[in-house]
């Protein structure tokens, strides 16, 4: 079966744990990352979340959202050693959709350009395809660099995300929408914070690297949902999403596991469930689904990534439950991605 891409290295920084493999490891377990923070709700009381507590904080917003990043991609280019700069490589980066009162212009600013800084030092000032379209954002970016990638163009893809819920501001909107958890409010958005990067590269650049593939990207789905939130459930967005990403599997294999982007707000997952019934024809035993927001707090546009690197390392290790998975996100704005991810 044909292959997009080759998944050889991982770099994660999460409220869960500092690195990518600990990450993983402890989101198999089941064990949820959330605690009281040091910013305080609309009544005063701490907000439950789950969040890096090594980092200053009276760090926040975007410049903490660098922070994380910077700590995922040098984890990543550790794979590949001093000489990480000296490769052809391309960027696929996912950053953080509009707030309601933001246009999308105007997102990003400040994060764009302290993450350049960081590319610059890890693999040397690669291009960059970026998408500010939250959860599902690197689906909508990562196709053309893999294109580059397929036509020799570039060795390397370097494909990520970055996001936090660890800003006063970012706080006050879900507040403001009814949407922040808490005890009282369980359909709600549980804030969180993440970064998350997968390199990507061709069977041949890994073996002369020799690199150990992890897992491989079969396909990539994308469509937009136009239903307003409670109606979503009603579209065919994301079905049509997961039927791109598996449309060249084999009818005889089935997809055993979904790695999704849900929280605990009850219209998305009314949503995807409907997608999943849909699309059974796709799904078999075991049929796994794993919501690591559900212990990592929402992962904005780390979700996809986040969802990809944790497939890779658990073909990597062992503890994958099927073969094929689908890496399965939404964005607040309509955007709904899946990518099949495949073991090496």
């Amino acid at each position: 079966m044909k292959s997009l891409g080759t998944i050889v290295g991982v770099g994660m920084r999460t409220g869960v744990s500092h690195d990518a493999l600990s990450t993983s490891l402890l989101l198999r377990t089941g064990v949820p990352a959330i605690t009281a923070s040091p910013l305080a709700g609309p009544d005063d009381e701490p907000v439950s979340m789950a969040f890096d507590p090594t980092l200053d904080p009276y760090l926040v917003g975007e410049e903490r959202a660098a922070r994380l990043g910077a700590a995922a991609a040098f984890e990543l280019a550790s794979v590949l050693g001093s000489s990480a700069r000296s490769f052809r490589a391309r960027v696929a980066l996912a950053f953080p959709e509009a707030r309601p009162d933001q246009k999308r212009s105007e997102v990003g600013q400040a994060l764009a350009t302290s993450f350049r800084g960081v590319l610059g030092e890890t693999f040397g000032s690669p291009p960059v395809d970026l998408a500010t379209r939250g959860a599902a954002g690197l689906a909508w970016c990562l196709p053309d660099a893999l294109m580059e990638l397929a036509a020799g163009r570039v060795e390397l893809v370097v494909a990520g995300g970055l996001h936090t819920d660890y800003d006063p501001e970012a706080i006050r909107v879900l507040a403001a929408t009814g949407r922040l958890f808490s005890p009282e409010n369980v359909d709600a958005v549980l804030p969180g914070e993440a970064a998350a990067f997968v390199l990507i590269t061709r069977d041949d650049v890994a073996r002369r690297l020799n690199l150990t593939p992890m897992a491989r990207i079969h396909g990539i789905g994308t469509e937009m949902n136009e239903e307003e939130p409670g109606r979503a459930f009603e579209s065919g967005a994301f079905a049509q999403a997961i039927r791109s990403a598996t449309e060249e599997l084999p009818d005889e294999i089935v997809v055993g596991w979904a790695v999704t982007h849900l929280g605990f707000e009850h219209a998305p997952v009314r949503e995807l469930y409907s997608a999943l019934t849909r699309t059974h024809k796709r799904f078999g035993p075991p049929l796994v689904v794993d919501s690591p927001a559900q212990r990592a707090g929402h992962l904005g546009a780390a979700a996809l990534p986040l969802s990809i690197g944790f497939m890779a390392l658990a073909h990597r290790h062992g503890f994958a439950p099927a073969p094929f998975g689908l890496a399965i996100a939404g964005s607040e704005r309509g955007e709904r991605a899946a990518v099949l991810v495949g073991s090496p």
